[in-house]
């Protein structure tokens, strides 16, 4: 596939976790112009690159490089690439992933916490989720 295909899948990746250029680049340690220069297509990423950017948006290499059109991976939050999910469940896959055992276990132990507070916990009635009022 050509730099098109690849380019345009790289922004759709980034755009898809909801990161501009400048935050994607800082989120990764690249700097900006890089960035800019991938997505306009004036310049080839290297696999370092296309590596990252699967891992952080949870899609394959294949479908990044146009070899695929099957985005989905085996990483934690994969199944965000191909459906629509809230803004947020978005954010918490990409905060977790960058987190260290430590933060992903309290982070864990945070979520249970909300949960058995029952404050902000939905209910089942009649067979169907709901918020609680």
């Amino acid at each position: 596939m050509g730099m098109a295909v690849i380019s345009e899948r790289l922004i759709k990746a980034r755009e898809f976790i909801g990161y501009n250029r400048k935050s994607f680049a800082e989120m990764l340690n690249i700097p900006y112009r890089t960035i800019t220069n991938y997505e306009n297509g004036s310049r080839e990423p290297g696999s370092d690159y296309i590596l990252k950017v699967a891992d952080v948006c949870g899609c394959t290499t294949d479908w990044l490089l146009g070899l695929s059109d099957n985005p989905r991976s085996d990483s934690s939050y994969s199944a965000l690439v191909v459906q629509e999910h809230d803004p947020l469940l978005k954010t918490l896959c990409v905060n977790y992933e960058g987190l260290n055992a430590e933060g992903r276990e309290k982070l864990v132990d945070y979520s249970d916490d909300l949960i058995q507070s029952n404050k902000y916990k939905k209910f089942v009635s009649s067979g169907i989720l709901q918020e609680e009022a």
